[in-house]
């Protein structure tokens, strides 16, 4: 049994998990009993009376996943919609060799400050503070006009590539981190004119054929990025004709021998068009995100 999670911090405090016990073999569980298998830093919750012996993720009939530990969520690659660590003035420090880009989506906080720290000379490579309101606004008069709007993302990309430093980030106030990871942020192209965001909805809405009553199935809306790329990376172009003429799919992203991947991972593809693009030019595509 595994769990997979982005990689976790070396030192996190301000940050309490749940106060279950951890799974034993030779206890007894009833209806309503939680407990935390420390291995997979995984909560479960029994489902039926008098249960001994049987390991929670082995059997979803009498055990039900309730996901990661608090301080785990944020990491977790297969977590579910919404799930987010909390804290109070949180503060952790991430091994961050050899990249240059930190992110954390659905996030709430007061402040943030940010310190890349090199670990053989104790130098400070970066340091910048973030306030968790976004004012908006360029004027005094605009101040006074305009309501503040919180930050739900961060995401800093121009952080130094260093071969040896940690990454240091105290939050003040009541903090929520839904995802958090750390990699590379790397140009493919230049997005040309015409490009839109707009959201679609893929509700369904069916009428009954001799009553004629309309029934609405909500799926919810998914956002659609279309824009006009020119592709100009000679690395890109011979990997993605290689891996298209392999599984027939234009990658975006392609895993080097160092990454492991697994079904959860994201990966991205380009439909709509075919490769080669020895001589780059506008095209017109969609891009589809899976993971």
């Amino acid at each position: 049994y595994s769990a997979t999670y982005y990689k976790p911090p070396a030192v996190l405090s301000g940050v309490t998990d749940e106060a279950y016990p951890s799974y034993s073999p030779s206890a007894i569980y009833n209806t309503e009993d939680y407990v935390i298998v420390p291995e997979l830093k995984r909560i479960y919750k029994c489902t039926d009376d008098g249960i001994s012996g049987v390991f929670p993720p082995a059997d979803k009939t009498k055990w039900v996943d309730f996901g990661p530990v608090n301080s785990y969520r944020m990491f977790a690659i297969d977590e579910g919609i919404g799930a987010a660590t909390v804290g109070v003035d949180m503060h952790m420090e991430l091994e961050f060799n050899q990249l240059d880009t930190v992110g954390a989506i659905d996030i709430e906080f007061i402040t943030l400050h940010i310190e890349q720290v090199d670990n053989d000379t104790q130098e400070v490579l970066n340091e910048l503070d973030i306030d968790g309101k976004d004012i908006g606004c360029l004027s005094l008069e605009e101040y006074f006009f305009t309501e503040s709007a919180d930050v739900t993302r961060v995401i800093i990309d121009n952080l130094a590539w260093h071969p040896n430093s940690t990454l240091k980030l105290s939050f003040t106030g009541g903090v929520k981190i839904g995802t958090f990871t750390l990699g590379n942020a790397k140009e493919l192209g230049i997005t040309l004119y015409g490009t839109n965001l707009e959201f679609e909805d893929r509700s369904l809405i069916t009428e009954d054929e001799f009553t004629k009553t309309r029934k609405v199935l909500r799926y919810g809306q998914v956002r659609v990025l279309s824009a006009k790329v020119l592709f100009d990376v000679e690395e890109f172009n011979l990997t993605s004709q290689k891996v298209s003429k392999i599984i027939g799919k234009n990658m975006l992203f392609i895993p080097t021998d160092k990454d492991v991947f697994n079904e959860m991972n994201n990966i991205a593809y380009i439909e709509k068009f075919s490769l080669p693009v020895d001589d780059p030019n506008v095209i017109d595509t969609q891009i589809t995100m899976i993971g």
